[in-house]
Order: C-alpha cells, then sequence, then structure tokens
C-alpha cells in the first residue's frame, strides 16, 4: 500500500509548499513540452545533413538564422526546466543528504552543461555563417547535428538524474511507487543505449527512443506531483 511519508509542514508553511509543488509540476510538463518540440525542428524544416557543402549550409544557416536561436533556446530552457523539477522533488523528498541528492545532483549539473555546449554550437553556426566562415560553419553543424551529443547523454547524465531520483522517490515517496521502479529502469536503459549508442546507428536510434520515454516520464510525474498536490490541499 502507498503511503505518503512526505514531510509535513507548519501551517505557516503550508502554502509556500504547496505553491513549490505547484510551480515544479509546470516546470515539469512545460520542460519536455520544449524539448520536444526542439526535436520536433527537423520533421517542420528541411534541415541539411551533417557533410553538405559549407556554402550550401552558409547559405541555408543565413536563411534561417532564426531557426537556430530557437532551437537553442527551446533546448536549454527545457533542459532547465526539467532539471529544476528534478531538484524539487529531491528537496521535498528530504533526500538531498544521500547518496540519491548525490546521484540526482551530479546528473543535473552535466545535463546542463552538456546541453549547453551542444546550444552554443547551434547557435554558433549562423553566427560564423553571417561572415562567412566555412570552416566554422562545417565544424559547429556537424558537431551539433551529427549525433555527438545524442550518444553523450545517455553515457552519465541522465543515468544518474534518473538513479537518483528513482532512490529519492522509494525513500520518501511523493509519488506512486511505480515512479520510482519506473525511473530506475529508465537509469538502466539508459545506461545499454548509451553503450548501443557508441558501435553504430541501431543504438542511436535506441537512445533517441529512450529519450522520448524520459520526457513521458517527467510529464507524467509531474502532472502527478500537481494531483498530489490538490489532493493535499483538500485534505487541509
Amino acid at each position: 500500500m502507498h503511503t505518503d511519508v512526505s514531510p509535513s509542514y507548519p501551517p505557516r508553511l503550508a502554502g509556500t509548499a504547496r505553491h513549490t509543488r505547484r510551480w515544479a509540476a509546470a516546470a515539469g510538463i512545460a520542460g519536455p513540452v520544449l524539448v520536444v518540440a526542439y526535436f520536433a525542428i527537423p520533421a517542420l524544416v528541411s534541415v541539411p545533413a551533417p557533410g553538405t557543402a559549407p556554402d550550401r549550409l552558409i547559405t541555408f544557416a543565413t536563411g534561417h538564422a532564426p531557426l537556430f536561436y530557437v532551437a537553442g533556446w527551446l533546448q536549454v530552457t527545457g533542459a532547465l526546466l526539467s532539471a529544476l523539477f528534478f531538484l524539487v522533488l529531491l528537496q521535498l523528498s528530504g533526500a538531498r543528504a544521500r547518496l540519491a541528492g548525490a546521484l540526482t545532483l551530479t546528473g543535473t549539473a552535466l545535463l546542463l552543461a552538456v546541453v549547453s555546449v551542444e546550444a552554443v554550437l547551434t547557435e554558433a553556426v549562423p553566427m560564423a555563417a553571417a561572415t562567412g566562415d566555412q570552416a566554422t560553419v562545417a565544424t559547429t553543424f556537424a558537431l551539433a547535428n551529427d549525433g555527438v551529443f545524442a550518444r553523450i547523454f545517455p553515457l552519465a547524465p541522465v543515468p544518474l538524474m534518473f538513479a537518483g531520483i528513482g532512490l529519492a522517490l522509494y525513500s520518501a515517496p511523493l509519488l506512486p511507487r511505480v515512479f520510482a521502479r519506473g525511473a530506475l529502469v529508465l537509469a538502466g536503459l539508459f545506461v545499454l543505449a548509451g553503450i548501443a549508442a557508441v558501435f553504430g546507428t541501431p543504438g542511436l536510434i535506441f537512445a533517441t527512443v529512450m529519450s522520448v520515454l524520459q520526457a513521458v516520464w517527467i510529464a507524467a510525474a509531474a502532472v502527478g506531483l500537481a494531483l498530489s498536490n490538490t489532493a493535499r490541499k483538500a485534505q487541509q
């Protein structure tokens, strides 16, 4: 039987705790939506393939400069909101000082670092194109779009985040136990996806599918947190 052992708060702090849960849930829903929008860009615009001639890349980047800046913003902001959701879950669980906290904090830091580097490379493309710098355009475009970072995410940042938050939810379940189990399963599958992605395209596809499942878990957990917040408010 699931028992909510999340921290209880004095009356003066109960309102603040409810607001924290509400904003965390909003971040957990908005983050995956922005990330999905980022990944949907190639389906909406015919983006050149990595290895395209530099002069063609310059033509594309010059004509679609806002697209690169929007893509960078969607990626970084989506990852940031998702990371904030994980950190609030960690705080509410009371596990920040334990192993679960160390794993989650390290994972979110690594995730934001990797995402920021990829966004920098993405936004560097139109900036270099504006000056006619073919070498920089070709290099940054290839690094941002050739699956380099898709192979890095599942190797360390994401498994650490999900392993940490899974352990945290087990120790002080804020959500139904299925979310804790699901997070630990995702952590293991991400490790496998990261290893498989190193050896070829099928592994890269596996890693991409795992990214979709990650977004689904975060959004579902955010909805669960919002519903639990409503239930707690009704009981008080």
